[in-house]
């Protein structure tokens, strides 16, 4: 698997991830994805230059997948698993610069409605479980 494909892999189960994060408590608002498309664009996209055969940005994979996620009303904790399979099968790319974006484009999106709610610090606490382990 080249570089290219493997960041395409990682961002879109990242936006699996997001998505689990967001739609914790059954539904996903506008201001989270407004969050996550914020962060997409001035913290994912600068981070690394990958680029599918289309030309596009790795990174753009990430709102994609939540997008994708959303729209078929995907089983957030089903979500959730495709995220951890992943990682399981990449971690060596999560040095502590990435999973630290990771946990803080998590957090935001949880912050984004006004308040962390029992669902979304669950899943941020497993994902911080997961990075530990």
């Amino acid at each position: 698997m080249s570089t290219t494909e493997t960041y395409v892999e990682i961002y879109t189960n990242l936006g699996f991830l997001f998505y689990s994060i967001a739609a914790g408590d059954g539904q996903v608002r506008q201001a989270e994805v407004d969050a996550l498309n914020e962060l997409v664009k001035k913290q994912w996209m600068p981070l690394e230059s990958s680029r599918d055969e289309f030309g596009v940005d790795a990174a753009e994979y990430i709102s994609m997948s939540f997008d994708y996620a959303r729209d078929n009303k995907l089983d957030a904790r089903q979500a959730f698993q495709r995220f951890e399979d992943a990682y399981k099968e990449h971690v060596k790319m999560f040095d502590p610069g990435m999973k630290r974006m990771v946990l803080e484009t998590a957090t935001v999106i949880t912050d984004a409605f006004g308040h962390t709610n029992k669902s979304e610090l669950t899943a941020l606490n497993r994902l911080q479980t997961l990075f530990r382990d």
